[in-house]
């Protein structure tokens, strides 16, 4: 690693310490023993590390920065997503950090206490699992609610989320219209609180029909991939239960499973019909269409703005909980 690059992440491996240390270190601000500034300092020596000066401006001066957390930047939703937050922020004059974290608990947290030693004025969590112990930063969660979020949102904690729940209505809704009895629903961990609330709404809409589902309704898949999708797809349609419906709580889970019915033979959507989730570009020119949920990505980024500076600012707000509806685009997969 003598001759290569290396990373303030590299750096608190090698001395043993966390990230935010060697951020303290470097800018000789808080707590940080003699023993740990020493090991920091011979790292530093030893491979020539020389610290981002824009990075180390933004600490010390305080300057108007957010940190945007996103779980997967290759996932389309969370690109655009991020996006149009960092588009309406740049507006009011505020500079987005991003980090990319891969679905990694261990990766965020990380990535997070570096965003605290920047100093940043305000956090923005897409996609987070677990509360941040902010040290007083206003956090703003969008699309996943934290554990333990109901106690835990506050003055310095808020949420956004699309309506999952009516999403997953219109998606089951959907289906039992078109004739569908014995529907699938496939998604990633069951334990987000995104998808437990689509499957939740899903099983509503059948039981307003009074049709019983299967115990095998929801099939838990290794990652959001269309690689995935096309993998459990082909699972179903061998099964010999008869699922003739499919709702993926992803678009791009729907698109491989799309593409895998084809290549097998089966008609889209008299032999099997398919619900996404999104409405990312992909699922509008796949032949068939894809019938999808859709979220209105440009309002999550100007409410997201919108809220973390209310938050920033100290403003009194109505609420510290938002829910944006989603509608129900129909297409050529039902």
């Amino acid at each position: 690693m003598e001759n290569k690059k290396i990373s303030v992440k590299d750096i608190a491996r090698m001395a043993g310490t966390s990230v935010a240390t060697v951020s303290r270190v470097i800018n000789q601000n808080g707590r940080f023993s003699k023993e740990t500034e020493q090991r920091v300092r011979e790292i530093i020596e030893k491979y020539d590390y020389k610290p981002n000066q824009l990075a180390r401006g933004l600490r010390i001066s305080h300057a108007r920065a957010v940190g945007l957390m996103v779980p997967d930047i290759t996932n389309e939703f969370f690109a655009r997503i991020t996006r149009e937050v960092q588009k309406n922020l740049l507006m009011h004059n505020y500079v987005t950090l991003i980090c990319n974290s891969n679905e990694d608990v261990k990766e965020a947290k990380d990535q997070i206490e570096m965003f605290m030693s920047y100093k940043v004025s305000g956090i923005i969590y897409i996609g987070g699992e677990n509360i941040i112990e902010s040290q007083n930063i206003p956090t703003l969660y969008i699309d996943r609610d934290p554990r333990d979020i109901q106690i835990k949102l506050s003055e310095e904690h808020a949420m956004i989320e699309c309506d999952n729940i009516q999403g997953g209505y219109l998606a089951g809704r959907e289906l039992l219209q078109k004739g569908v009895r014995n529907p699938r629903v496939v998604g990633y961990n069951v334990n987000l609180s995104t998808i437990r609330k689509r499957i939740d709404g899903f099983r509503k809409a059948f039981e307003d029909a009074e049709i019983a589902l299967s115990e095998n309704l929801f099939i838990d898949v290794k990652e959001v991939s269309m690689q995935e999708g096309a993998r459990v797809t082909k699972e179903i349609s061998e099964d010999t239960d008869g699922a003739d419906g499919i709702f993926f709580t992803s678009d791009v889970l729907a698109i491989g499973g799309i593409e895998y019915l084809k290549k097998a033979g089966v008609k889209i959507p008299q032999e099997m019909k398919i619900v996404g989730f999104d409405d990312i570009s992909a699922g509008q020119i796949i032949d068939p269409n894809l019938t999808t949920i859709h979220q209105p990505i440009e309002k999550f980024g100007e409410l997201a703005a919108n809220v973390i500076l209310s938050m920033i600012e100290k403003k009194e707000m109505e609420t510290n909980k938002y829910r944006i509806p989603v509608e129900l685009v129909v297409r050529q997969t039902t």
